[in-house]
């Protein structure tokens, strides 16, 4: 689901997006968290890395005494395959939030519906009074058109 809200003050979790696409260097394949594909080791993809904060946990004394008071707690490392990379990275250029875990292919169709509910199809921008007099300088400066 689309969302613009950015506001991360009661996130349950919080992930570093400044990786970008590097092969995959683990012992073993991967699942991306977006589509499920499987990623093999040395395949383009992009890792995510995970943590919650030890504040957020009901046996806090163990977890402190672990990781200190206002520590991080480290969650397994996500990532997309190319693919869904690619996705993120235009989706998240667009300003959307909240993108980590959900399927970007569905998310990108729900993206392309709103934009023809809007009257842009395939780029081109539906045709008004305006459009057609920028048009036509155009076409004077000698540009084809």
């Amino acid at each position: 689901m689309l969302s613009c809200d950015c506001d991360n003050d009661d996130a349950e979790w919080w992930y570093d997006d400044t990786c970008g696409v590097e092969p995959l260097t683990t012992k073993r394949m991967r699942r991306c968290c977006s589509c499920r594909e499987r990623i093999a080791v040395g395949e383009d993809c992009r890792p995510f890395r995970r943590w919650r904060t030890v504040n957020e946990y009901s046996d806090l004394r163990v977890l402190v005494s672990l990781y200190g008071d206002g520590g991080e707690l480290p969650l397994p490392t996500w990532y997309l395959c190319d693919r869904c990379a690619g996705l993120y990275e235009s989706l998240d250029a667009c300003g959307f939030c909240g993108l980590l875990g959900q399927d970007l292919r569905e998310t990108c169709r729900e993206y392309a519906q709103m934009q023809r509910a809007a009257g842009v199809f395939r780029g081109q921008m539906a045709r008004t009074p305006n459009a057609e007099v920028s048009g036509a300088g155009t076409a004077s400066a000698g540009l084809p058109g």
